[in-house]
């Protein structure tokens, strides 16, 4: 118990022992450079072995804790089925492939198939317009049936094998764009089936996808209901604009706190018996949705007895497929648009036409401001955003007058909580090198990792939110964490999207709360 929290000097490892489950022979191969990591693990790359990386847990505890756990996940993997289309070098999971020890057979870590990141993006980046327009990802409302549809699909074949995900969100998942194919990753966090009901249980999940039953229990606590909610949040965002089921508008005076709470407390606004207590956000489409949808995500989100993940896959199934007629192009917008009822019509064009109706009552403004490519937090509410990106123009011009009339602002206001502050404009972004110093006054510790923000976050010039704020990242942005601030909870990260390439090389400082590591 004494070298419980011991560390593996991973990084100084030259080879460790892989063995097969079908097998107690182990083979000596040579440990590659350290590419991406987190707090239980560090992943490096295999020189021998093409196409699979090697994770390796750091303490004596971890390796304690997780050596069953991989065990039974080796013994009892998913079938997953295939499309003729599908690439062979495609995963659709990052599940185990043998197990890697010392020489004298101590637990390490274990291989997995290598993710493509640079072929793939954060499904997130595929729930919202604008978000898909920066990231460069097909806009038809087609392909975002198909990429629910192939999430469904890999969700039933865990569950088929008695495997949870339990920490089920978009920015797990990995969307191959030109073929709408999902990679799951994580998996050593799932619950798992072991053999003779052995139950190796999650430890973590995310506010936002948690059930409202299951918020006040433990993770290990939950199963298949709790992935049925998440997937069918997953699905209704695909399909209605990013828009969160339980993203309401309140009545004047309500404040229905984080998205969590309103989860908790049931405001959800999309039935087809219309609440008494909320109503819907106004980008939205459901009511556009086929009633067997809009039942459905009623039975998702009122109910405890929610559709099985077979049952999205294969109502999903009808609509992806362009054979079956479900989905119809719109000849208004073709390229874009869908629609599933000549009756009810496009959702698209009925919303872009109710957006585009000129407004009597308000004088046109002289001139537009550019709009930001990247969206607002979504921790702000629909009214109060509205609210707010009225009165943007206006500060810009406050602020304009103050700095021509040669003002010194000698402390910026700080706005917390960090998410909350709006995206700024793009002209207003200064230009920033792949040198970018580091502020003197902080001492910087190198680190060479990838991460993603958690949720929108700023990038800021310097380690505190009082330093300009350079873009505003989208919640799922994959980044290069490129160093930490000693003593602070601030990294220096470099944007690594491939798709973006007028900030492919952008370095500033984020908000470590903000900040997850991929393991």
């Amino acid at each position: 118990m004494g070298n419980s929290g011991a560390i593996v000097r991973a990084d100084r490892m030259k080879k460790v022992y892989l063995r097969n489950p079908s097998s107690s022979k182990h083979r000596p191969v040579k440990v590659g450079p350290r590419f991406a990591g987190g707090a239980a693990g560090d992943i490096h790359r295999l020189p021998e072995i093409p196409g699979q990386v090697l994770k390796l847990y750091k303490t004596a505890s971890d390796r304690d804790l997780y050596a069953p756990k991989l065990e039974a996940m080796l013994e009892r993997p998913p079938k997953l089925s295939s499309s003729k289309s599908q690439d062979k070098n495609f995963q659709q999971l990052a599940w185990p492939i043998s197990i890697a020890e010392t020489g004298k057979r101590k637990f390490l870590g274990f291989t997995m198939p290598e993710i493509d990141f640079d072929r793939s993006v954060s499904l997130e980046r595929m729930l919202q317009k604008r978000i898909r327009q920066v990231s460069g990802l097909p806009d038809f409302y087609g392909y975002r049936f198909l990429a629910a549809y192939n999430l469904a699909v890999s969700v039933a074949a865990l569950h088929k094998n008695g495997h949870y995900i339990i920490d089920l969100k978009p920015v797990n998942c990995r969307l191959q764009p030109n073929k709408m194919l999902i990679s799951i990753l994580d998996c050593d966090g799932f619950s798992v089936n072991g053999r003779r009901g052995k139950r190796f249980h999650a430890n973590q999940f995310t506010p936002e996808y948690i059930a409202p039953e299951a918020f006040q229990k433990k993770p290990d606590e939950l199963g298949e209901k709790q992935d049925l909610f998440a997937l069918a949040v997953i699905i209704f965002r695909l399909l209605n604009n990013g828009l969160h089921p339980f993203q309401a508008r309140l009545p004047k005076g309500v404040n229905g706190g984080t998205i969590q709470e309103m989860i908790n407390a049931d405001y959800y606004a999309y039935g087809l018996k219309k609440s008494s207590k909320c109503s819907a956000a106004r980008q939205s489409v459901h009511e556009s949705f086929p009633d067997n949808l809009r039942k459905m995500f009623d039975q998702a989100f009122e109910r405890t007895t929610r559709p099985k993940a077979a049952k999205w896959r294969d109502v999903l199934k009808e609509y992806a497929d362009p054979s079956s007629g479900k989905l119809i192009r719109c000849k208004m917008n073709p390229e874009v648009h869908a629609y599933f009822d000549n009756d009810k019509g496009c959702g698209w064009c009925v919303l872009e036409g109710a957006n585009q109706q000129p407004t009597r009552t308000k004088p046109k403004p002289r001139k537009k401001r550019a709009a930001s490519p990247l969206p607002p937090s979504k921790a702000i509410s629909l009214a109060s955003l509205s609210r707010m990106q009225g009165r943007i123009p206006l500060i810009f011009t406050i602020l304009a007058a103050v700095f021509l009339a040669g003002i010194s602002l000698q402390a910026p206001m700080s706005l917390t909580p960090e998410k909350s502050l709006p995206p700024p404009s793009p002209r207003d972004k200064p230009s920033m090198h792949d040198d970018m110093p580091a502020i003197p006054s902080e001492k910087i510790s190198e680190m060479n990792g990838l991460g993603f923000v958690t949720s929108n976050a700023n990038l800021h010039s310097g380690a505190g939110v009082n330093f300009s704020v350079i873009l505003t990242l989208p919640q799922g942005t994959e980044v290069q964490i490129r160093g930490k601030v000693e003593g602070r909870n601030w990294y220096l990260i470099k944007l690594t999207s491939k798709s973006d390439q007028k900030n492919i090389n952008l370095k500033g400082y984020v908000d470590g709360k903000l900040l997850a590591h991929l393991k």
